[in-house]
């Protein structure tokens, strides 16, 4: 009887509210309204339901009603971290089509397929024990605002719906994922669409599992991007399909037991780009010492026309750069090109005839261009190689301090 009294003193005050919001807090999602756009709050079923906006509440799940003057901000849903606990916040534009369970700090938002509409995706806060879970089938935007946050029992943020996903870092923000060690998903921040990453704030990674980062489609890295550290993967520290695309920002990856990035072919081979790296502008340091790994490697053909990387490459077998056909380093723009490398190590599995694997700085498996930029590579060790080219070397401008072996 006292909820019911409340309710009817709020919607009383709303008609005098036109420029506000209308918040309806369920336990830990807070559903927020216009109070313009409240109209005809009408119970339903006894007294037991109550519709506002197409938001259907059950009355006794309700914990309060409130209005205030904050800002309402359509096709949102806002997640705050707080240690042990995480508040939603969804737009009641959006919320009719969603499904929202937060336990704890674990919070998993699925949209419905009549959602034909982007969503924001706000994730802020701290927590030693949480995660986030989206899926859905229109394309989203995800900002990661100052957001700490550590699963212990899987991904720490894991988006499943196959469209394209813009990964906003503010400018000015830092954000920290960890994972816990010894589950059965693929990556600490996995994206199943691709990912396109823009803002000029940091990303700290850590993968306990298996891969730092994953995404089973192309992942692009915008121009004026900030940065992506990777402190550890048991893995890859970012493992992509399809293709990867750099035109900016800086990413440093060091502690991975596999490859510093991997890019591997999807199941579908007319896949755009399929297999195939793409570096632009922007740098890439790594620090690369795991036996018979490689610092940057794909399935098929590499183009490095601006930007820098620079590696520490050491371990049996180890390689700075690995293609599985082509490569092509040239200087296209007004972005310098540059590979630095510090290859040291020797051969991992010497006299086996499948796993014989020998260290190089570059290993090409096709034909290797070079058309201007700087290739700087130091390679010491028994049997170690600066580059190996299994087809043909074409030299025809640039700066390069060490000896290639060609076939031909």
């Amino acid at each position: 009887m006292k909820k019911t009294i409340f309710l009817l003193a709020i919607f009383g005050l709303v008609g005098h509210l036109s420029a506000q919001t209308l918040k309806v807090h369920c336990g830990q999602v807070t559903t927020t309204i216009p109070a313009v756009q409240a109209g005809d709050m009408a119970y339903s079923d006894g007294g037991t339901v109550l519709t506002i906006m197409n938001n259907v509440f059950a009355v006794n799940a309700i914990d309060s009603i409130t209005v205030d003057r904050s800002e309402y901000k359509a096709s949102e849903v806002r997640v705050n971290y707080a240690g042990s606990t995480a508040h939603v916040t969804v737009s009641g534009d959006v919320a009719p089509h969603m499904a929202i369970t937060a336990s704890a700090a674990d919070v998993s938002v699925v949209a419905d397929a009549l959602l034909q509409s982007e969503v924001v995706y706000e994730l802020t806060g701290t927590s030693a024990d949480g995660s986030f879970f989206m899926e859905g089938e229109y394309k989203a935007t995800l900002v990661l605002n100052n957001l700490t946050l550590t699963n212990q029992r899987g991904a720490a943020v894991d988006i499943q719906n196959g469209k394209r996903i813009k990964v906003q870092l503010p400018d000015g923000t830092t954000t920290a994922l960890v994972d816990g060690a010894g589950g059965t998903h693929k990556a600490c921040f996995f994206v199943n669409g691709h990912p396109e990453f823009c803002g000029g704030g940091a990303l700290v990674l850590t993968g306990n599992t298996k891969h730092a980062f994953s995404s089973d489609e192309y992942t692009l890295i915008e121009p004026g991007f900030g940065s992506i550290t990777v402190n550890k993967a048991v893995g890859d520290g970012l493992n992509i399909e399809q293709y990867f695309r750099m035109q900016g920002g800086s990413i440093s990856i060091k502690g991975v037991q596999g490859d510093g990035i991997d890019v591997k072919v999807t199941n579908d081979p007319l896949d755009e780009e399929n297999g195939n790296i793409f570096i632009e502008a922007g740098s890439i340091d790594l620090t690369v010492s795991a036996d018979d790994v490689k610092g940057i490697k794909c399935d098929n053909a590499m183009t490095i026309t601006g930007g820098s990387i620079t590696a520490l490459v050491s371990g049996l077998g180890t390689k700075g750069i690995s293609t599985g056909t082509d490569l092509i380093i040239s200087q296209t723009g007004t972005t310098p090109t540059l590979v630095s490398m510090d290859v040291t190590g020797t051969t991992y599995m010497p006299g086996d005839a499948l796993l014989e694997s020998k260290c190089r700085g570059i290993k090409v498996k096709g034909n290797f261009t070079f058309d201007g930029g700087t290739i700087d590579i130091s390679a010491t060790g028994a049997k170690t190689k600066a580059i190996s080219v299994d087809g043909s070397y074409t030299y025809i401008s640039g700066s390069i301090n060490c000896a290639v072996d060609a076939n031909m």
